[in-house]
């Protein structure tokens, strides 16, 4: 564990603090080895870190584990004892499903084991949870309820956000009490929902949020079906999902000029962005120009200005929301998350469209054997929203023969009694991973990676870890510049909210949150490449790659 004084707004980046201390680099090398089957190897090295620093949650559990995986089945036992004597107990559903613990679940003593194990997870819902204030959808909500929603809010914030280094302006304390006010004098769920969406926005971050009652979704989330384009300082209608829209005059390359009667910037200043939360200028100008611009009831259409790209003539326009259920279903028609093809210059584009699932890893561990063919492969994240690093880690495997580091961490670290004693601010936090190359699978050409404000969370470790490896250029524009592990948490009226409460940095410290992965060619599309049907970015990419292999000849 990392102590860092606070000291007149000094920083609580972790690339000014101590290494991290040798016992966990022997726990992450430890679950290395347990990947890899070696387990009396990993059995070694977590035995010798409960001997040098007690035992602890983050080493009872590996320790448990593989005792039982290593058939020392005496051992693991006095292991569980130790952890319920100890208050180091994990949760029951862990017990339960870990396929190295199923001898012990074999035995008589398993029963009283489970139900210590229950008695501590009845004690974490008493100290995380609030059922009495999780309550269900209504139109309307109490005045009680709503400041105790407000309240919780509060103080999971707090607590628990990793960023608020980044918001030195802020005063949460103060917006607390300003958005007390504000829910006071309403009583509409939706109302409510909407000023604590206002006061979220506040902390600029692209991982806190607040998470709407399904009810709500289609009255406030609902979307043309329709994208759009921030291009050069411009709207554009980027694609329609929908051919129907063509026949109500709609067409790609038009520009939005207005909403519902207003300017464009002026409907975005008053509408969109004071609910927005986002982390970077790249990340904001995608989610109040894309994401966030038509949002809106699902009964009621939005009425556009339109501007003609080749006449000039401006039109208005009413266009239907469609309710998302039926939106996400014209979007998954053209929304896969992996596709490859070969490119002149046999060059194999592969389009990693996101992290959500292991399709995109399974996918291309089909088709490797093809992709390798090619002279060069180009992996285009542009469009990645995330999902779990270790699918796009898992991709990276294939690149090089040595293992490669991911980011480091940090999050905020609640011990009471240290504050009570006066001790400084303390943080812990875990030093960079370490991946294993793909023993079956490697390419050795040239590789480039497009990147742009889309590229976001998972797909950003992606492309730190490819920097990282130093295996080729990443083209395009900054990443997003926002990634962690979200702390959910339900409302009154069956919405919740996500809080940022891990911090990543690169492996050696450098910070990107709140800033983005900037890449080592930038090109940001224009206006007349676009209306030309040209990508710009894959074209700077290819000519890169070019230069590489001529290079190397």
């Amino acid at each position: 564990m990392l102590l860092l004084a606070l000291v007149g707004g000094g920083s609580l980046s972790p690339s000014h603090a101590a290494p991290r201390p040798p016992a966990k680099q022997r726990l992450d090398q430890a679950e290395l080895l347990q990947q890899a089957g070696r387990v009396d190897e990993a059995l070694a090295l977590v035995q010798a870190d409960v001997s040098d620093e007690g035992l602890l949650l983050r080493n009872a559990w590996l320790l448990l584990q593989l005792q039982a995986a290593a058939g020392q089945l005496d051992a693991a036992w006095q292991t569980l004892a130790r952890m319920a004597d100890e208050r180091q107990m994990v949760p029951a559903r862990w017990l339960e499903t870990a396929k190295e613990l199923a001898p012990l679940r074999e035995d008589p003593r398993w029963p009283d084991a489970l139900a210590k194990a229950r008695a501590f997870d009845a004690l974490r819902e008493r100290l995380y949870g609030a059922a009495a204030i999780e309550t269900p959808f209504r139109e309307t909500l109490p005045l009680n309820e709503r400041l105790a929603g407000l309240s919780r809010l509060w103080a999971e914030v707090k607590t628990h956000f990793v960023n608020f280094e980044l918001v030195p302006g802020l005063d949460w304390d103060a917006l607390y009490l300003q958005t007390l006010e504000r829910v006071s004098k309403t009583s509409r769920t939706e109302d409510y929902y909407r000023e604590l969406m206002r006061m979220m926005a506040q902390l600029h971050d692209g991982h806190s949020g607040v998470v709407l009652p399904e009810p709500l979704r289609d009255r406030m989330l609902a979307r043309p079906a329709l994208r759009t384009r921030w291009i050069e300082g411009r709207v554009l209608i980027a694609q329609l999902l929908d051919p129907e829209l063509a026949r109500l005059g709609l067409a790609v390359g038009q520009e939005i000029m207005g909403i519902e009667g207003q300017a464009l910037a002026d409907y975005v200043q008053s509408h969109v962005q004071p609910f927005t939360s986002a982390s970077t200028p790249q990340d904001l100008a995608l989610r109040l120009y894309d994401y966030n611009l038509l949002r809106g009831d699902a009964r009621r259409a939005v009425r556009l200005t339109l501007k003609d790209a080749q006449t000039g003539v401006t039109r208005q326009l009413s266009v239907p929301r469609v309710e998302g259920k039926a939106r996400a279903a014209l979007l998954a028609k053209d929304d896969a998350s992996f596709r490859w093809r070969i490119l002149p210059g046999d060059v194999a584009l592969v389009e990693l469209r996101g992290f959500g699932d292991d399709e995109p890893v399974k996918a291309y561990r089909a088709a490797f054997e093809q992709i390798a063919k090619a002279r060069a492969i180009v992996f285009d994240l542009r469009e990645n929203g995330g999902g779990n690093s270790s699918v796009g880690y898992r991709i990276l495997s294939t690149l090089s023969p040595q293992p490669f580091e991911t980011s480091q961490w940090w999050t905020r670290s609640q011990v009471s009694a240290w504050r009570a004693w006066g001790l400084p601010l303390t943080i812990e936090g875990g030093s960079p991973g370490l991946v294993q190359p793909d023993a079956q699978r490697q390419f050795t050409g040239p590789v480039a990676v497009l990147t742009s404000g889309a590229t976001y969370s998972a797909a950003e470790d992606f492309v730190a870890a490819f920097k990282r490896m130093a295996r080729g250029h990443v083209v395009g524009e900054a990443t997003g510049g926002s990634t962690g592990q979200p702390l959910f948490f339900k409302l009154p009226g069956g919405g919740s909210a996500r809080v940022c409460s891990k911090r990543d940095v690169l492996p050696d410290g450098t910070e990107f949150v709140g800033k983005g992965l900037q890449p080592d060619l930038l090109l940001q599309p224009t206006l007349a490449g676009w209306r030309a049907g040209r990508d710009e970015v894959l074209e700077a990419a290819l000519a890169r790659i070019s230069l590489v292999s001529a290079a190397s000849r």
